[in-house]
């Protein structure tokens, strides 16, 4: 059994912060007046001097209306600059922020904030109506701004309340303290809360800087929600680390059309939101004029076959190199400005599996793509790819100070400094999550190249097991016919226990609802372009292209599209990723008539 680490020094560091509130000094000290963090909509824009000013004024309030180190608050925020203040104010007098999922109930946000034992809750007036119904709320109640509900205040009266409170005989928090919590998706049971000290975040974020090189001022997005890792990491400790200029979008659904005004340098996100941006490439070469969109095709070709070359570790010939050079220029270039990707260093895919063929594509447009690998409980750090040495279909090589094996039953492990601390208020659950050598059993199946690069095949209790006894992985199947047609755009490949595999499909709208306009369709619904016989025709053509990469057992026989999207909060979690029981137990008839 292979053990693999990493341990170069990383990027353009001079000094480790211990603490996230050591990373927003030296920022502070470094970048004063360039700006921090900045609304999408344009209401607010901080440099990181006014942030930090903020942040103070805000710590010396909570203190005065009572939150005490190791005192647990939680967020009910939607990504905006004045989540920031709050947070780094509650870090500062040593208590432990925790967000809440905007989109989840009150019967989950009862359970969180019972769970936790919170003292606070702090909460934007859009949002409140999920605690106000049925839930039991800490005493203190924190409403960021208009009129406050009965028995809550507002932020800028707590932050009033704090005049005159000093901070300096408060005690500074130290690297292994508790910097958050974050709640587990609870797809197979009840959510856990994962604790998470600085040294686990800024670890995190340091990693991210070797493998990403990532310079301070870059411009990012923050847009999952602040109760999910990725925006943990890549929208908070690392802009903290590095110095970089945070756009907030605080409606996570309308990401794809806000980045063409915000044109980031760094962008990280799960494979849907690829999946999208690449629908937008097929619909834009479908509007173009025929010589037009031949060119394209031509040159999408002549990409491809560049990057088949570089991946397979061949050196593409000077003419192809230099076709290809220009094609990125002259005929991709409109495309990538409409879409805001023309000023991307790098991007990060992550959060779920992500289909080698929709990296392949963004290659062959010159759109550095990456992919890396975490959880929650390794603090979102695990592996990463590092630009100039991506092999499409990995996740990347182990990250820095993380070390990485895979067991022989193919599940992954991680041990290192991002690793959490534990499960809150869960002893058994921890032990049984990290060994008594450090390990954490990521529950995740994967396999290692001679040269280290880690692929990722599914997770453990996901594995389909047929009823000839076939262990068959989900993920390999969607991720195949996923990519064989952009009439395709969500798919749930069942199957445990059956003879064979069959699918339920969600058609691309985006890509659908363009082909439709030029098909004499442009007034059909979503609901009647899943029943129109030409489109059914493109989806079979699509499941048999994807099945022809298969194996036998794998290959889906039978398939039905239903008529409606998968989102978040329903058949999807938060960030996309999906719950297939709850998949399953909602179209159970459907299933069942594919079996009968």
């Amino acid at each position: 059994m292979t053990t693999l680490a990493r341990t170069e020094e990383p990027f353009e560091v001079l000094d480790r912060p211990g603490t996230l509130l050591d990373a927003l000094e030296r920022t502070v000290a470094l970048r004063a007046h360039r700006t921090a963090v900045r609304s999408h909509d344009g209401r607010i824009s901080w440099t990181w001097a006014e942030l930090a000013e903020r942040v103070a004024a805000a710590a010396a309030g909570f203190r005065a209306a009572g939150v005490q180190p190791g005192d647990k608050v939680a967020l009910l925020l939607r990504n905006r600059p004045e989540f920031y203040v709050v947070d780094l104010a509650l870090v500062r007098v040593g208590a432990v922020p925790f967000s809440l999922y905007a989109s989840s109930s009150a019967e989950q946000h009862g359970y969180a904030l019972a769970d936790s034992g919170a003292v606070g809750v702090v909460a934007e007036p859009v949002l409140q109506a999920g605690l106000l119904s049925g839930v039991d709320l800490p005493a203190l109640r924190v409403q960021l701004e208009e009129e406050p509900a009965p028995g809550w205040r507002l932020l800028d009266d707590v932050v009033a309340g704090g005049r005159g409170t000093s901070l300096d005989d408060l005690p500074r928090p130290e690297a292994d303290d508790v910097a958050t919590m974050i709640y587990t998706s609870g797809t197979t049971g009840a959510p856990k809360g994962v604790l998470l000290s600085h040294r686990n975040l800024l670890t995190c974020a340091e990693a991210t800087l070797v493998t990403q090189g990532i310079p301070a001022g870059t411009v990012t997005v923050s847009w999952l929600p602040s109760a999910h890792v990725g925006d943990r990491l890549g929208g908070y400790a690392l802009p903290l680390y590095q110095g970089l200029e945070v756009v907030t979008l605080d409606d996570p659904r309308q990401v794809v059309a806000a980045i063409v005004d915000i044109r980031p340098g760094y962008f990280y996100g799960p494979p849907r939101i690829f999946e999208k941006l690449r629908a937008s490439f097929d619909a834009w070469v479908l509007g173009l004029d025929a010589d037009h969109a031949a060119a394209v095709r031509a040159a999408l070709a002549r990409g491809t076959e560049r990057v088949e070359i570089e991946q397979a570790g061949g050196t593409p010939p000077g003419e192809l190199v230099a076709a290809t050079r220009e094609d990125r220029e002259r005929l991709y270039r409109p495309w990538l400005e409409s879409v805001g990707l023309d000023r991307l260093r790098t991007c990060v895919v992550a959060t779920a599996p992500n289909p080698g063929p929709l990296m392949g594509f963004f290659h062959a447009l010159g759109v550095p793509m990456g992919e890396a690998y975490g959880m929650t409980e390794s603090g979102g750090g695990g592996t990463a790819a590092t630009p100039g040495a991506i092999r499409i279909g990995t996740v990347g090589q182990v990250s820095t100070h993380m070390e990485l094996r895979v067991e022989p039953d193919g599940e992954v492990l991680l041990r290192g400094p991002q690793v959490m601390i534990g499960y809150h208020g869960r002893p058994e659950a921890t032990a049984a999550a990290i060994d008594a050598d450090g390990w954490l059993h990521t529950g995740d199946l994967g396999s290692l190249d001679a040269d280290g690069y880690l692929t990722i095949s599914g997770r453990k209790k996901e594995l389909i097991i047929s009823s000839t006894g076939k262990n068959i992985s989900p993920v390999t199947v969607e991720s195949a016919i996923l990519t064989a047609s952009p009439f395709i755009g969500q798919m749930c490949c069942m199957g445990d226990g059956r003879p064979y595999n069959v699918a339920l499909v969600v058609l691309d709208v985006e890509y659908v609802r363009q082909w439709a306009k030029g098909n004499g369709l442009g007034d059909a619904t979503l609901e009647e372009l899943s029943r129109d016989p030409r489109v059914l025709v493109e989806v079979e053509a699509g499941i048999a292209a994807g099945n022809a990469r298969l194996n036998r057992p794998e290959q889906v026989k039978r398939f039905r599209v239903v008529p409606q999207e998968w989102l978040p909060g329903r058949e999807l979690t938060p960030t996309s990723k999906m719950r297939r029981s709850v998949i399953a137990t909602t179209y159970a008839e459907l299933v069942e008539e594919m079996y009968a």
